[in-house]
């Protein structure tokens, strides 16, 4: 630093970054709206994929360990 700097980094710091952090966190939110995707695809899809790991655990019991 220049020895007749008045600059308080620390100061800048504390303002810039809760704006910053601010400004990325408003746009998370608008980027993460609710899905377009209808619920009932991703509850069948669920469903089976819990089917499926099921059927793989009655075939061989020791899959899980």
């Amino acid at each position: 630093m220049a020895e007749g700097s008045d600059v308080n980094y620390w100061t800048l710091v504390t303002i810039v970054g809760p704006i910053i952090l601010l400004g990325v966190m408003i746009w998370v939110l608008t980027r993460n709206r609710k899905s377009k995707i209808d619920p009932e695809i991703t509850e069948r899809a669920t469903r089976e994929n819990y089917a499926a790991e099921q059927r793989e655990h009655e075939r061989d019991p020791n899959s899980g360990l």
